[in-house]
């Protein structure tokens, strides 16, 4: 008789494009560069997702990209590269805080990312 036992990776696993990543002040290190719907925006917390890592090619290769979690009102859709945010807590929403709008924001942004090249 055999056994199979779960095997578990000892590596995190990495962030999915949707993820809920946290609240963090925008704060960005260029502010002269910042575009002017971006303007109201600098020193305010906002909730945001994980996007994806900028590609080599990019002006921020290697960094995380972000985009305001369940709404546009602050970041106005803009994708915010690590550089520019100070996460203030690393605390994730209780599963019984995602509501069914949560969930169909996070599949709107995850399929506008994979048909998106970063």
């Amino acid at each position: 008789m055999s056994a199979i036992l779960a095997w578990r990776s000892k590596v995190r696993p990495a962030r999915l494009a949707g993820q809920y990543a946290g609240r963090a002040r925008f704060q960005p290190r260029h502010v002269e560069l910042v575009p002017e719907e971006l303007e109201p925006a600098i020193g305010q917390v906002v909730e945001l997702g994980f996007a994806g890592v900028a590609p080599a090619e990019d002006i921020y290769a290697g960094q995380n990209l972000y985009l305001e979690w369940r709404r546009d009102t602050l970041l106005r859709g803009f994708v915010i590269p690590e550089q520019d945010l100070q996460f203030v807590e690393a605390a994730r929403p209780k599963p019984a805080m995602l509501t069914s709008l949560s969930i169909g924001r996070i599949e709107r942004i995850d399929r506008r990312l994979r048909s998106e090249s970063f």
